[in-house]
């Protein structure tokens, strides 16, 4: 019983409206012909309260117009009503009955995935994004409420992407602002030693020279940070390009770039790349790669081991180096901009390198993940590049610090 209530729930549309249109005209034909019954009852009892002969009685010279009986007033009028009715009821009782068939569909396939939809379209326009479209039905109405979710869904990822990405700006202005404070109060102190003394004639050519050195260095620094923060936008905005290939010209490759960067250290890759083909932008795996690279040459001691996996939606390179690891403030910091493990003065370091990395995880649908290794000494830096879920550009953000 449930599998045909199933089924008929499951119906299509037209089905259901033909069904319903059917099963109503049997319903409107059945009633006609009991009114009819009913009608010509009445009349005939009608009609036997004046005959002298009931057996074989013809009902027809009662009412025709070979009546051969006269009726009172009040029977007469009754008689004709009955003839009236036998005449209005049908077409009425059809009319009634395809009114209740519109209903009942309406009812049945119309009414609550309407509801739902209107509901879900107003929320939306109140920038209410926090629920989901259900409709336990498989028909037309099935088919649009997913699609509606689809949609919806695909809004609310869009919406954290830009919410994430804002506030990801958020903290790169404010970071950016906070490591501004250093060199212009540099500059803005040997500036004020060069207005006070060198009028006066106190300070030597060497000092101001001095001086001058200094601040150049501090302009520098800050022409750095300037790049830096055009290079962080334009990443943000960086359109990624999948593309199927061979996961082994992709290792190849991978594995060519690791030879170059850590001339003097020791490799050891492993390959757990299960995919005879990889979905993936190039470009930005070799870039974030050689990050990656840059980092685990600068703090290891001997040994950089890089591993390759797969599953069935991304490519994962887990780097691992034998240096100190990274501390706590690391491991929740490190992928922020302009961070550093110790802060310096010089232009070269500006600790943005895992923050490049997670970036261009997140706009490739993956994430960057930073622990120490497990055998007690090294950092490990796992990233992972997804597919996407609803076209080839991004699809969901996610990234962990």
């Amino acid at each position: 019983m449930d599998k045909i209530r199933r089924k008929l729930n499951n119906l299509s549309i037209p089905s259901t409206f033909v069904l319903l249109a059917g099963a109503f005209l049997l319903i409107a034909m059945l009633l006609v012909e009991i009114e009819k019954t009913l009608l010509m009852n009445a009349q005939q009892e009608i009609a036997f309260q004046y005959s002298e002969i009931v057996e074989g009685f013809n009902s027809e010279k009662v009412w025709g117009n070979q009546s051969v009986f006269r009726l009172s007033g009040h029977d007469g009028n009754m008689m004709y009503l009955y003839e009236m009715l036998s005449w209005l009821l049908p077409p009425l009782t059809y009319l009634i009955c395809f009114i209740s068939a519109g209903l009942v569909f309406y009812r049945v396939k119309i009414k609550k995935p309407l509801s739902l939809l209107s509901a879900a379209s107003r929320r939306i326009a109140d920038h209410d994004l926090n629920f989901s479209v259900s409709y336990d039905k498989d028909d037309e109405m099935g088919a649009l409420c997913s699609a509606f979710e689809k949609m919806r869904s695909a809004l609310e990822d869009n919406n954290r992407g830009m919410w994430r990405q804002m506030n990801e700006r958020k903290r790169l202005n404010a970071a950016f602002s906070h490591d501004l404070r250093t060199p212009l109060t540099v500059l803005e102190g040997h500036l004020g030693i060069l207005q006070k003394y060198a009028p006066e004639g106190k300070l030597s050519a060497d000092d101001i020279m001095e001086a001058y050195a200094v601040m150049a260095g501090q302009i520098s620094r800050l022409k750095n940070y300037v790049s830096s923060m055009n290079t962080l936008q334009r990443l943000e905005d960086m359109p990624i390009e999948r593309k199927a290939m061979p996961a082994a010209d992709l290792i190849m490759m991978l594995n060519d770039t690791a030879s170059i960067y850590c001339k003097g250290k020791q490799l050891l890759f492993l390959n757990k790349v299960t995919a005879a083909e990889l979905t993936v932008d190039p470009d930005i795996v070799a870039q974030v790669f050689e990050n990656l690279l840059s980092n685990a040459v600068q703090y290891a001691e001997n040994v950089i081991s890089i591993q390759y996996t797969s599953d069935n939606d991304a490519f994962s390179i887990i780097v691992t180096d034998d240096g100190k690891g990274f501390d706590d403030s690391a491991l929740k910091s490190a992928t922020t901009p302009f961070y550093t493990a110790e802060k310096k003065t010089d232009d070269v370091h500006l600790g943005l390198g895992l923050n490049i990395c997670k970036v261009l995880c997140e706009r490739h649908n993956g994430s960057i993940i930073l622990s120490n290794s497990t055998a007690g000494r090294g950092a490990s830096v796992n990233v992972r590049f997804g597919k996407s879920k609803f076209s080839s550009e991004e699809g969901d953000h996610y990234a962990k610090d």
